[in-house]
């Protein structure tokens, strides 16, 4: 039997306009202060020194922005060197939640980013486009800290935009011949 999310009377849910965040958690929910906390320290300024202010030591990542989506255990140490990354190809970027969701032990965000790539993808040239995309994140927390993450972003949407090609497929997921 799966288990159905119901969100409860109590959250605070706004209605939204113009870029304006829908939000379902309550002010007070300690998960959503956390991801809040994310949001202003981290996402927004791509601070990855404080990543284990707000990661455990060790997570699980089923992150799919690299292909894949498969479990993998993710250090707090290379969530800082994600952002770090992310500023050099994208010096220039906004961050907007656009849905927060809080139930139990998890927050699932909806946010759209626009990024201007300033900076060399891989082996790509910069080329100083700009491109508007929306991801969605789940997060499981634990003592104040994320514990396990879920993610997907329109990574395709946002190279096309960028004019760039479309890398090879990481190992494991080339097209194979069965």
């Amino acid at each position: 039997m799966k288990k159905a999310f119901l969100i409860s009377a109590s959250i605070i849910l706004s209605t939204p306009a113009l870029a304006e965040t829908v939000v379902g958690c309550a002010a007070d929910n300690p998960n959503y202060k956390a991801y809040m906390g994310m949001t202003n320290e981290m996402f927004i300024p791509r601070n990855g020194a404080v990543a284990p202010k707000f990661y455990s030591e060790e997570l699980i990542s089923h992150n799919q922005d690299r292909g894949g989506g498969t479990a993998a255990k993710v250090r707090a140490a290379q969530m800082n060197r994600m952002y770090d990354e992310s500023f050099k190809t994208f010096g220039e970027r906004s961050y907007e939640n656009e849905l927060i969701i809080c139930q139990g032990d998890y927050v699932i965000a909806r946010v759209a980013l626009t990024s201007k790539m300033t900076g060399p993808m891989g082996a790509q040239a910069a080329t100083g486009k700009t491109a508007r995309i929306s991801a969605t994140d789940i997060y499981k927390f634990k003592d104040g800290k994320v514990i396990e993450r879920w993610g997907n972003a329109d990574n395709v949407g946002q190279l096309w935009q960028l004019g760039l090609q479309l890398p090879p497929p990481p190992p494991g997921m080339a097209d194979e011949k069965k």
